[in-house]
């Protein structure tokens, strides 16, 4: 059975009621109409039901941008309906047949104006001239009002089209010819499929396993033979902290022995505590309540295999960082370090590049790391650096850097462009990244 998605649907009430009469032919989707008289309505529309909506979709380009710019949503779970040159083709043909003659100059909004020349082109109407309104995001309606109204009492134009409510009814209170460009049965349709697609996936998504990894960092062996009991309180004041998580994210706790803990849950949760918490929030109160400092890593997958199996993969990056970053690992084996401060640094443990594949073979040097120096690369937005600033990106000793540039050398991703000058001693190599050569 296919679960419904909820989508909230904004706009005014002839938008509206167009598409939802286009929502009637799709199962699995639930539209919610939400109407407004003007584009600012919007805001208390979100800020009062976004609890309630996986989804929303806006009836044009006006109050989408508005949401945006207000930052009441993300473009992750935001649609607007693309106006097509046919809504405009049908617009443009009533009000020939209103003037009772073909108008030779117009004006329009919110039709991006790419599908206005193919509309002129497919109907061998280029002799036309058609005035489009900037297309720079959300514009007040004001601002429309007075950008047709000046090309019409300038006489640039005959009349306006506009998508917007709110300038079509201010248009028509001065005077101005004007037309409104309604929403396409058609193009509704198609903005819906596409919502109805993206948000299932999006449900299938947050479905999926996550695992968190937690490791202890135990003092030497000779430190816990001298406090056993002391390492079991430890573990016991920690056991509570994570009893504690578990709940919080829905999931279960399991310990793996070693002093590794797995949590099981959805990626769903993990988001959704997220967005409240940072990974190093629990770090903290487990050191506050343990005195016990700790590896995280995060694992998601499809299947329990696959979650466990980046989880284990997350917390041997851990292993090998010196800062304590939290390591994540997605189902298509995606690398993302999350340092104190919140920053992200992304990568793919998988190359796809043909050409690594076979310059590593024999290499001292895996494509895992060559990844990870490529997305530092991108991130200082820098290409030349010496081992020194290798090692520092990479929290490791200026030895092992040298050694890792030595091996992009040898296989082709480094070269030597000179030395670091003004300094005493012995030069530093500088070296070039040629990722993108």
């Amino acid at each position: 059975m296919t679960e419904n998605v909820k989508v909230g649907l904004i706009g005014p009430n002839d938008s509206v009621n167009e598409t939802m009469k286009a929502a009637g032919s799709l199962e699995g989707i639930e539209l919610i109409p939400f109407i407004y008289q003007h584009t600012e309505e919007t805001k208390n529309i979100i800020n009062q039901h976004s609890a309630r909506i996986g989804h929303w979709l806006f009836s044009g380009p006006a109050p989408y941008h508005f949401a945006l710019k207000e930052e009441l949503i993300d473009a992750d779970h935001a649609d607007y309906i693309l106006l097509h040159g046919s809504s405009l083709l049908g617009t443009m043909l009533d009000a020939f047949m209103q003037e009772g003659a073909v108008l030779s100059s117009i004006s329009v909004d919110s039709v991006p104006r790419r599908e206005v020349l193919k509309m002129l082109k497919d109907f061998d109407l280029e002799k036309l001239e058609i005035h489009t309104a900037p297309e720079l995001g959300y514009i007040p309606a004001e601002e429309l009002i007075d950008y047709h109204e000046k090309l019409y009492r300038s006489g640039h134009i005959q009349a306006a089209l506009t998508c917007v409510h709110a300038a079509y009814s201010g248009l028509k209170e001065r005077g101005v010819p004007v037309y409104r460009i309604s929403v396409s049965e058609l193009a509704a349709h198609r903005a819906i499929s596409v919502i109805k697609e993206r948000s299932l996936s999006d449900l299938y998504r947050m479905k999926q396993l996550a695992m968190i990894g937690i490791e202890i960092i135990y003092p030497s062996q000779a430190q816990q033979r001298k406090t056993p009991f002391k390492i079991e309180r430890q573990e016991l004041a920690m056991n509570r902290v994570l009893i504690d998580f578990a709940e919080e994210v829905k999931g279960s706790k399991v310990g793996m022995g070693n002093g590794i803990y797995f949590i099981y849950t959805t990626r769903g949760e993990l988001e959704l505590y997220s967005k409240s918490h940072h990974p190093e929030e629990l770090k903290e109160e487990i050191f506050a309540n343990s005195k016990f400092q700790v590896r995280i890593g995060i694992g998601y997958g499809r299947t329990v295999t696959d979650s466990e199996q980046n989880v284990r993969l997350a917390l041997d990056y851990a292993r090998e960082k010196e800062n304590g970053v939290v390591i994540n690992i997605d189902e298509g084996g995606k690398v993302t370090e999350i340092n104190s401060s919140g920053e992200r640094l992304r990568y793919s443990r998988r190359s796809s590049e043909s050409k690594w594949q076979e310059s590593l073979k024999g290499a001292a040097i895996s494509q895992t790391v060559i990844a990870r120096i490529e997305s530092l690369s991108r991130h200082y937005a820098k290409d030349e650096l010496t081992a020194l600033e290798l090692s520092q990106w990479m929290n490791s000793t200026e030895r092992n850097a040298r050694r890792i540039l030595t091996e992009l050398e040898n296989i082709g991703l480094a070269e030597v462009a000179g030395e670091e000058a003004g300094r005493r001693g012995r030069p530093r190599k500088l070296y070039r990244l040629l990722f993108g050569a």
